[in-house]
């Protein structure tokens, strides 16, 4: 069952790792951080369309997206400080060897 909950962090999660490409952006790091996200906000089920539609509005505004942002970006922050994959699975540069520190 998807949540529009789950649609907005994820439409924040790629927006933040395109602009971080210091991030991995897998399919493993991006479900981290998404469940982490996910585990620290209220629960926003819904079983009709109508309650869709307004979950969504609600999430939609520049409130809700600036809080769900700070959640974003420090699940980030904290995946990519114990990634469960190694070095060479990630998609950011800086955590496949490439960075200017090898």
């Amino acid at each position: 069952m998807k949540t529009p909950l789950e649609r907005a962090v994820r439409e924040v999660h790629t927006k933040l790792a395109e602009q971080h490409p210091e991030f991995c952006a897998c399919e493993q790091c991006s479900d981290d951080v998404v469940a982490l996200v996910m585990n620290q906000t209220r629960p926003r089920y819904t079983t009709t369309g109508l309650g869709w539609a307004v979950e969504a509005a609600d999430l939609d505004t520049d409130q809700a997206r600036a809080q769900l942002s700070v959640l974003v970006f420090d699940a980030m922050h904290r995946v990519a400080g114990q990634p469960r994959h190694g070095p060479s699975e990630s998609t950011s540069p800086q955590r496949r060897g490439h960075s200017s520190e090898s």
